[in-house]
């Protein structure tokens, strides 16, 4: 992210978490316009979401009798592969109880969504170009409130049928606050005459090592997962699971017109 060493990363994660991690949020009083903005925002959002589940049919699956509904028994860090900017959509409709979004701050702050966006509780900015751990502690916040987290480890959407790297805030976010990672695999096809397939894996937790997490152990944490985030979007796909090469060796994904260069 931005140069910055994950050594240097991990170490501000710890200050926030460690530090400033039991500091309550401010009591927020709102303008008559801001109350006005979030009563619009939630129609929106009750409108969207009756769209997808009408126009795109979501059909859900589980794997494990540990996840048996998108009402999770516990706050969780939902993690999944990321293929359409309708990803984010598609999966605050599905797990709507008791959630909230890691979503990047320069969509945030970008003026066709933050109309929207900064008038939700449910969003979480992520610098994802800047060392950036102001979304961890309010991550951390929101799942001490009983809140699940959705995260895209990736941090932006890949076309070719592969997965990105996993960067491992997910990784660091549910070892320290102990929420369980719950893997989901979405097939990514959204269009009219196709049910989007949504499989959704166990509650696994991370273990838990002694002192501060080593950039390694994360790492292997994150290549494990996208392991398995690669699996279930295998079975959203009805494929058989083809084997994804780790993260050192997938190829860069080449754009339309990159390769003409």
């Amino acid at each position: 992210m931005g140069g910055v060493s994950q050594d240097n990363q991990q170490e501000a994660f710890r200050k926030y978490f460690y530090i400033f991690g039991a500091m309550s949020s401010a009591n927020k009083k709102f303008s008559f316009f801001e109350r006005f903005m979030r009563l619009v925002v939630l129609v929106v959002i009750y409108t969207v979401r009756g769209f997808f589940f009408v126009w795109y049919r979501p059909k859900v699956r589980f794997t494990d009798k540990s996840v048996e509904s998108t009402n999770l028994r516990s706050p969780s860090v939902i993690i999944a592969n990321h293929t359409s900017m309708r990803d984010p959509i598609m999966m605050l409709a599905v797990f709507f109880h008791k959630r909230s979004i890691v979503v990047a701050k320069d969509q945030v702050e970008d003026p066709h969504f933050s109309w929207a966006l900064k008038h939700t509780d449910c969003v979480i900015p992520c610098d994802r170009f800047n060392m950036d751990t102001e979304w961890a502690l309010l991550a951390r916040r929101e799942l001490e409130k009983g809140n699940s987290v959705i995260i895209f480890p990736e941090g932006k959407c890949r076309y070719d049928g592969l997965l990105n790297e996993f960067k491992t805030g997910f990784a660091f976010l549910a070892r320290s606050t102990g929420a369980p990672v719950v893997s989901v695999g979405i097939d990514g096809i959204y269009k009219w005459g196709h049910r989007t397939q949504i499989v959704i894996g166990d509650a696994e937790k991370i273990e838990r090592v002694a002192g501060i997490p080593s950039s390694k152990h994360l790492a292997e944490r994150g290549e494990y997962f996208r392991q398995k985030v690669w699996k279930l979007k295998q079975l959203a796909l009805g494929k058989e699971a083809a084997i994804l090469p780790a993260t050192a060796e997938t190829p860069q994904e080449i754009l339309p017109g990159e390769g003409e260069k």
